[in-house]
């Protein structure tokens, strides 16, 4: 069991339980008195102490929650898991660029 600090129980006492109600980042940032740098922190502070801090990044219904199901937890992932395929793409098309001929490659308006 982890011994969470002040700044960690107040950020978890305000993210809701459940994807039912999401809360953004700015509006925990107003509830607890702090800038959204540290609140990212401090969620993933609280994920590596084991809590399913999950998050839906796009659309009107975004926020941050608790998962409590399977369901949820994909839901939560699927934004992470989109944006890590992305990079790997990136990582892919910059490791495979010609560093001495790219300019020949593309033409420039």
């Amino acid at each position: 069991m982890s011994q969470l600090s002040a700044i960690e129980s107040d950020v978890l006492d305000v993210i809701p339980v459940g994807s039912g109600q999401k809360i953004a980042i700015r509006d925990v940032g107003q509830l607890v008195g702090i800038d959204e740098r540290t609140i990212y922190e401090v969620i993933n502070s609280l994920r590596k102490k084991g809590v399913p801090v999950c998050a839906k990044r796009s659309g009107e219904d975004r926020g941050y929650f608790i998962a409590q199901t399977e369901e949820e937890r994909i839901e939560g992932l699927a934004a992470y898991k989109s944006q890590v395929q992305d990079m790997t793409t990136l990582i892919t098309q910059i490791e495979a660029a010609d560093l001495e001929k790219w300019m020949d490659s593309v033409q420039k308006v």
